[in-house]
């Protein structure tokens, strides 16, 4: 449990949200139309929900052993 209270931890994880965060704002800007026509309130909220998702992911994947990397997306051991 005090693994996820040290900068290690909050680094891994807001790095992954703030990619998430990104990535949401990126994709429902194609949503929209121009600019000044985008639903704005709905992408912030979309973007919001997707940063909470990633900092649960970060949490409940944090292994803490030094091993973690946010821009790793594979789920097990790799066998070259």
């Amino acid at each position: 449990m005090k693994k996820y209270f040290t900068l290690k931890f909050w680094d891994y994880a807001l790095e992954r949200a703030l990619k998430t965060a990104i990535q949401a704002l990126f994709v429902g800007g194609f949503i929209g139309g121009g600019l000044f026509d985008l639903p704005w309130a709905e992408i912030g909220s979309l973007s919001g929900g997707m940063v909470l998702a990633s900092i649960l992911t970060s949490v409940l994947f944090y292994k803490g052993d030094g091993s973690d990397d946010p821009n790793d997306t594979s789920i097990g051991k790799h066998s070259a």
